[in-house]
C-alpha cells in the first residue's frame, strides 16, 4: 500500500526535537491512546503545547524505551557529546571534569589516568575532544595524540594538550601530532571550557 503524503516518516521524526502522541505511535507502531496512558501516568515524561496538546521530547522517549527494554528506532538514539579527559593526577581530571559538566550538564565527560586506557577508550567511545595531558608515565600524550590522529576512524577527534612544563619545543611537537593547542597548568578552566566548546562545534 502507498505511504500517505502526509503520514509522518522516520526521516521526518527524527529530525524534530518534539514528538506528539501519534508521532510517538508511528515510530514504535503501538496505539496513540498507550502513549497517552504512558504519559498521563508520569512513566513517559511529557509537557503540553498552548493548545493543550501533548509533546514528548526525543531524548526522553528514547530514555523510556531503553528503560522499559524496549527496541530504539534507527534515526532517533543520538550519540551523547563525549569529552575525554586523560592525564595520571586524578585530582586534575576531577576538577576539569566538574568546570565541563557545570557548564554543560548534557556532555558525557569521561576521566582516564594512563595513556594506554586512553588509547582503547578513544577507539571505542569516539570522543569529540580530548582533553590530554602531555606527560604520562608509559605512553606520554604526544605517542596518544599521534595515535589518535593516525587512523581513520578517530583522526577527526579534536585534541587539546595540557601541559604542567610548558616549552617551544613541546608546544611545537604536539601541534605537529595533529593537537588543535596546547594549554598550560595552572589551568584557566574557563578558557579550556571555551576551546572544549569550540572544538564540538
Amino acid at each position: 500500500m502507498a505511504r500517505n503524503r502526509s503520514e509522518p516518516t522516520l526521516d521526518d521524526q527524527s529530525s524534530k526535537k518534539n514528538l506528539s502522541t501519534f508521532d510517538i505511535a508511528e515510530l514504535i507502531e503501538v496505539d496513540p491512546g498507550s502513549v497517552a496512558n504512558w504519559i498521563d501516568s508520569g512513566a513517559l515524561k511529557a509537557h503540553r503545547t498552548p493548545g493543550g496538546h501533548r509533546r514528548v521530547a526525543v531524548e526522553d522517549l528514547v530514555k523510556f524505551l531503553q528503560e522499559h527494554k524496549m527496541p530504539v528506532p534507527a534515526g532517533l538514539e543520538r550519540t551523547p557529546i563525549r569529552i575525554l579527559i586523560v592525564d595520571d593526577e586524578p585530582d586534575t581530571t576531577r576538577i576539569i571534569a566538574r568546570a565541563i559538566g557545570n557548564s554543560h550538564p548534557d556532555y558525557e565527560v569521561i576521566e582516564v589516568h594512563d595513556g594506554f586506557k586512553a588509547g582503547t577508550l578513544v577507539a571505542t567511545l569516539k570522543p569529540s575532544v580530548v582533553v590530554l595531558d602531555l606527560r604520562m608515565p608509559g605512553m606520554d600524550g604526544f605517542e596518544v595524540c599521534r595515535a589518535i590522529k593516525s587512523q581513520e576512524a578517530t583522526s577527526h577527534i579534536e585534541v587539546i594538550a595540557i601541559t604542567a612544563y610548558p616549552s617551544e619545543e613541546s608546544n611545537q611537537q604536539i601541534l605537529d601530532c595533529g593537537a588543535k593547542m596546547c594549554l598550560t597548568k595552572p589551568l584557566d578552566l574557563t578558557m579550556l571550557v571555551e576551546q572544549v566548546e569550540s572544538a564540538v562545534k
